[in-house]
């Protein structure tokens, strides 16, 4: 009996020191990791050992993170109710409004915690800090993100910590300041905040992930690489680094290497059901159809509670051309009722468009083409438009391209200006010639933009003919040869690209007899330059020796002798 009792006490004190060998730290540890399910358990774990404040507030504050209101609430409660005078919890009840888009009532309980502890406590003003930058997320829309945050007040916390306490703020700390100037989109401040976190703790992954994410965002994309790759090497088990490099691999349209991190990331994070749903829409991102497929049934299997699982079966169903499984994902998420977003429209009218329904699809597409930031869904119409032949309506969809790549500071090229010219031209041709308004008018437009297209382009032969027929459809008379110009520039461009050499332009003969014919036409015409004349219309006449008029120019008919007059 001895034995026994000795037995079961030496088993206490064993789980005692596991419990006790578990520190807050080992759960933000796991929490900053994406594992959470062994965050949970040590923070359960030091609640079971110490029912103290501080213990009850990691608890809340794991719930907090994962935005699970009911169950950082208890918690909260319990440890206020535990240590009065610990006032964590209630710095954590009021963060619990912060993430419902509540900041202005969180900031009355925030100013009154931090008043009746007279500035002085800097885990509170820590905590307070993080609350007001942590439920940010980037990229979210704006409504996600209108009332949960305020980034000046969670730098000025930061920095009243050490004002107050003349100790320079830690790791941690340094890193909340770097997210709130981020929110700011002050980039310089972000990376000097980080670097200084970097300062304290030289070891810290995750500091050096932050500024990888603002170098991405200022497009230094040299600097985000090596970052990234600083902070794989420094933790390979670091799973929001594999995440963040295949998000940086995306951007460089590396899709199949991206695919290969984002596998890396679930490995590496808790395969929970929502980070298992997680990398299906990054592998979806990433042009990994099939794996967002398989990630998305492993998710439903493991129970996650998302209507993301009919969109993402929805869009890859699309994406892998099976249209009609799409549309039904699509439709089956409608009728239960969830809530719609813009991309579900352009889905919508990409599998409609896949099945050849082109009206169905443009009325989805051109409901998701004003709200869509991510995709152009603009060109996509105008792609349907032009196959219509509705060229007008096209034009309008290519200048709406025009000016979401503006929008989006993406460069705006020659083909751009080159769509909205052919689209413009093939609607002039398409007018009747009567019209001596509204032909020569619309040939006008496309001009204009076949000199937007050159002025970025001058070497590319298509600009130049195509800007000598809409100049002809703008001389409807046909006696000033408006054309003229172009297509002498059209054969100097042609002969430019023989001279480099080109392996993108494909000569087209019956385009360069055009331009001799007319060219031969005009100095026959206006210059009387017989010289010129003879040595356009030769080249013409080696394309197609068959052309009645420069057969007629080199074979004139004799003109028939007179008859004299009978008496």
């Amino acid at each position: 009996m001895k034995k026994m009792k000795s037995w079961i006490l030496g088993l206490g004190l064993l789980v005692s020191n596991v419990a006790f060998g578990q520190t807050i730290q080992d759960g933000l540890h796991f929490l900053d990791r994406h594992q959470p399910s062994r965050a949970k358990q040590v923070f359960e774990s030091l609640v079971a050992t110490a029912p103290t404040g501080e213990n009850y507030y990691f608890l809340g504050y794991y719930y907090l993170n994962l935005r699970d209101w009911d169950n950082a609430k208890a918690a909260f409660e319990k440890g206020k109710a535990a240590e009065p005078k610990n006032y964590l919890n209630q710095v954590g009840l009021a963060s619990i409004l912060v993430g419902q888009n509540k900041v202005s009532a969180a900031k009355a309980e925030f100013d009154r915690i931090i008043k009746e502890t007279k500035e002085k406590n800097p885990d509170v003003l820590h905590r307070i800090a993080e609350a007001y930058e942590m439920f940010y997320v980037l990229g979210k829309e704006e409504s996600f993100n209108a009332s949960n945050n305020d980034p000046g007040e969670a730098i000025r916390l930061i920095d009243l910590i050490q004002e107050k306490t003349k100790k320079v703020p830690n790791a941690a700390q340094y890193i909340v300041k770097g997210d709130a100037f981020l929110i700011k989109n002050d980039g310089g401040n972000a990376v000097t905040a980080y670097e200084q976190a970097l300062l304290q703790d030289p070891k810290n992954v995750k500091a050096k992930v932050k500024i990888g994410i603002v170098y991405l965002r200022g497009k230094n994309y040299k600097e985000t690489q090596a970052r990234y790759k600083e902070a794989i090497d420094l933790d390979s088990n670091y799973a929001p680094a594999h995440r963040r490099y295949g998000e940086y691999l995306i951007v460089g349209n590396q899709y199949k290497n991206a695919a290969r991190y984002f596998r890396k990331y679930l490995e590496k994070a808790e395969a929970t059901p929502e980070v298992t749903l997680e990398t299906a829409k990054l592998l979806f991102l990433s042009k990994d159809y099939e794996g967002a497929m398989k990630f998305t049934d492993e998710a439903d299997k493991k129970g996650v509670k998302d209507n993301d699982i009919y969109r993402m079966r929805g869009y890859a169903n699309v994406e892998m051309g099976n249209f009609q499984q799409g549309i039904e994902n699509l439709d089956g998420m409608v009728k239960k009722g969830v809530k719609p977003y813009f991309m579900d429209d352009l889905y919508f009218g990409k599998g409609y468009q896949g099945l050849g329904k082109d009206s169905i699809a443009l009325l989805y597409l051109e409901r998701a083409a004003p709200l869509d930031t991510n995709n152009n869904v603009y060109s996509i119409i105008h792609d349907v438009r032009y196959k219509q032949k509705r060229y007008a309506d096209a034009a309008k969809a290519a200048i709406g391209s025009i000016d979401w790549k503006k929008k989006k500071n993406q460069t705006v090229g020659s083909g751009d200006y080159f769509k909205v010219a052919m689209d413009y031209y093939l609607t002039s041709a398409y007018m009747d010639r009567a019209d001596t308004l509204g032909r020569p008018a619309m040939a006008m437009r496309a001009d204009s933009m076949f000199a937007k297209a050159i002025e970025i382009n001058d070497k590319w032969p298509p600009f130049y003919i195509n800007r000598a027929r809409a100049n002809n459809f703008i001389d409807y008379t046909g006696t000033k040869w408006l054309g003229a110009p172009y297509y002498e520039k059209f054969l100097a461009s042609v002969e430019q690209q023989k001279a480099e050499k080109s392996t993108q332009y494909k000569e087209d003969k019956n385009q360069l007899f055009e331009a001799l014919k007319f060219l031969g036409g005009y100095h026959l015409s206006v210059t009387k330059d017989e010289a010129k004349v003879k040595e356009l219309f030769t080249k013409a006449q080696e394309i197609k020796p068959d052309d009645p008029d420069i057969k007629a120019y080199f074979n004139p008919v004799p003109a028939a002798p007179a008859v004299a007059p009978k008496k």
